[in-house]
């Protein structure tokens, strides 16, 4: 008897390339190869976020000219489910643009706004678009290559003088164990050396951040699939308990490097410079701590007591939460926290939930625990400020909202599918 074919997976169309044009070119703004620092540079760091927002236009466009049979457009879903998110992106704007009109502020959070409200355009292409299962898988795909070669390159400069830091991007590259540790792979020595090489990423960026986004990692991989495994296969036990050891007896030699070169080849005074810039954002919320200051004021100062050269010391504080808090006050904290809980809650009850192994499942978990690690990430840098940086983080957040929208879509039309054939039956038992 004959095997059935798997269903044909869409291919991208152009609107989709567009929009995988700017993650694609976000990836290689963060990975910079040659050094280039373009996203620094004015007339480039936003380019990435202009292809993205055409590709959304333009599938958005599509998808109402030429319309799927049978299906309805769903124009309020992605709003509904990133709703805190998207009046808070609204509201930093609005703050924003007041400041640099009239207050003549030209550093303003408006960055943070922008890239914010980019989440629901993502979750709107990856639930429209038909080839949303290539969409998330390019991204994912293309993301592995950029991690692998920083983490080569860190890797090489470790030691020297001239060290290589990908600082501020552990929540892009090590949760990628999680999607090569759940998606069906036929080799399973290749799944688990791609999954050990992102979780070795953790140690490699030499920051606690780094160590605190793999322990995070580990901890999820244990809840949606190790913990079955540990209990049904001995081998695996074995393994585990191993690379375990491994893992721990790295992290520690690593722990004490960084201990030892602080103040050597490594910057000083970074805890105390951190501990003013939160000193100061603190403030700010206690003058203020309903609705801070709308985001009305410049999202850079000018630090002094210190001697830093990026930047000549004009920098953010470093820590995108302290700075909801001190610019919105306990309303920015409030949707802020309310946008996470109500997409994780969605994301749990229609993609997340149970062990299905399926590509889009696996992909929904590691974008799940790369949204989950950002939010440690920028807790504690400036990730929200800078273009490239926000647009990856928001965008993963996106696709996990669109994917779930889209099984949740799928599950509802799948029932009324079966309830009408249900009447239909009955009808024509009846007649």
């Amino acid at each position: 008897m004959a095997k059935a074919k798997a269903p044909r997976i869409p291919g991208l169309a152009m609107s989709d390339y567009w929009f995988m044009l700017g993650l694609w070119l976000a990836l290689f703004f963060v990975a910079d190869p040659f050094d280039w620092r373009l996203d620094l540079i004015s007339l480039t760091k936003h380019l990435p976020l202009m292809l993205g927002v055409a590709g959304v236009l333009l599938v958005n466009i599509g998808q109402w000219l030429f319309p799927p049979k049978n299906s309805k457009p769903h124009y309020w879903q992605a709003f509904s489910v990133s709703m805190p998110l998207t009046l808070l992106g609204l509201w930093i704007v609005m703050g924003s643009t007041y400041a640099r009109e009239f207050e003549h502020i030209n550093n303003t959070f408006v960055t943070v706004g922008l890239y914010m409200l980019f989440a629901v355009m993502t979750a709107r292409v990856v639930m429209l678009s038909p080839a949303r299962a290539r969409i998330v898988r390019y991204f994912l795909i293309s993301a592995a290559f950029a991690a692998v070669f920083m983490i080569g390159r860190m890797a090489a400069t470790m030691g020297s003088i001239e060290m290589v830091s990908y600082h501020e991007l552990e929540a892009l590259v090590v949760p990628l164990a999680v999607y090569f540790a759940l998606r069906p792979m036929g080799n399973r020595h290749w799944q688990a050396l791609l999954t050990l090489t992102f979780l070795a990423g953790g140690l490699v960026f030499r920051k606690n951040t780094g160590f605190l986004v793999l322990g995070m990692t580990l901890l999820y991989l244990w809840i949606v699939e190790w913990r079955f495994r540990f209990r049904e296969s001995g081998a695996f036990r074995f393994w585990t308990a191993l690379w375990l050891a491994v893992l721990i007896g790295a992290g520690t030699i690593a722990y004490g490097y960084i201990a030892y070169q602080r103040g050597e080849i490594m910057p000083t005074g970074n805890p105390e410079y951190r501990m003013k810039t939160y000193d100061r954002a603190w403030e700010r919320f206690l003058d203020s701590p309903v609705w801070g200051t709308s985001f009305t004021m410049a999202a850079t100062e000018k630090f002094k007591g210190y001697q830093i050269n990026a930047a000549h010391g004009v920098l953010p504080t470093h820590s995108d939460v302290l700075d909801l808090a001190a610019q919105g006050g306990m309303i920015a904290l409030l949707l802020w926290v309310w946008g996470y809980i109500r997409i994780i809650r969605f994301s749990m009850r229609h993609v997340l939930r149970g062990r299905e192994r399926d590509d889009m499942h696996a992909a929904a978990h590691a974008l799940a625990c790369m949204s989950l690690t950002s939010i440690v990430v920028y807790a504690f840098n400036p990730i929200l400020l800078q273009p490239a940086k926000a647009l990856l983080l928001w965008g993963e957040l996106g696709m996990l909202i669109g994917i779930a929208l889209y099984f949740s879509n799928t599950a509802k039309e799948a029932k009324k599918a079966v309830t009408a054939n249900q009447s239909t039956a009955i009808s024509e038992v009846k007649s």
